[in-house]
């Protein structure tokens, strides 16, 4: 698997597993923000934080999210499969949950793939599979300019975090928002919001959770 330097502190924490999370008010889910409304959020000034960072080859455009649809999770270990086969959707592939669990621990298809925990790397293992390049994967979280880049680049990322009371659980990072550094991601648990938002620094490290792992550059 291609691992990158992290962008902040390393992690050695185990593979994702479930557990159902009290998730920030969510926000309705839609398509690409218009001219007009990108326009005016650009005009909102950048915190100091971000404002120097500009990703290489994408203009910053203020506000932007992938139109993704994503999935409720099959079984309660599957988040990471749920995430994963949510961004293969979202480059084209029609696979069910099953399927990208067989690829991820490369077992014949057409079998029942067990209700097993797994990492960043077996998901990297069914994106190959499924004929996309299958990014970085890097221990640490990712700097709000390298978000926006990606999303600009439409491109969702795969997050891993690890509860403050144990365990872990993924997510699919899709969409950011200038105004107040908001980042968006979707959410596999079955009970959970879908769809949700915070700013970028709270999805970081907050009392609930805090993001240990990155897979990005998917499909590029």
């Amino acid at each position: 698997m291609s691992r990158a330097s992290a962008q902040l502190e390393r992690t050695s924490i185990p593979p994702a597993h479930r557990r159902p999370r009290i998730s920030p008010t969510p926000r309705p889910r839609g398509r690409r923000l218009s001219v007009a409304a990108l326009t005016a959020a650009a005009l909102i000034a950048l915190p100091a934080a971000t404002a120097t960072a500009a990703p290489t080859g994408h203009e910053l455009r203020g506000a932007d999210k992938l139109n993704i649809s994503m999935q409720a999770q099959q079984k309660n270990n599957w988040c990471w499969a749920a995430s994963g086969n949510t961004i293969a959707t979202w480059f084209g592939r029609k696979y069910s949950q099953n399927q990208f669990c067989n690829a991820a621990f490369n077992r014949q298809q057409g079998t029942d793939c067990p209700n097993n925990q797994a990492n960043l790397g077996n998901v990297q293992n069914a994106l190959r599979w499924a004929g996309i390049n299958s990014g970085s994967y890097v221990d640490g979280w990712l700097r709000y300019s390298t978000v926006q880049s990606e999303i600009n680049a439409n491109r969702p990322i795969e997050t891993r975090i690890g509860w403050k009371s144990g365990g872990g659980h993924m997510h699919v990072v899709y969409g950011y928002d200038d105004s107040n550094s908001m980042v968006y991601w979707g959410d596999p648990w079955p009970s959970s919001n879908r769809y949700n938002w915070a700013s970028h620094s709270w999805y970081v490290n907050n009392n609930q959770f805090a993001w240990t792992h990155s897979l990005y550059r998917i499909g590029g």
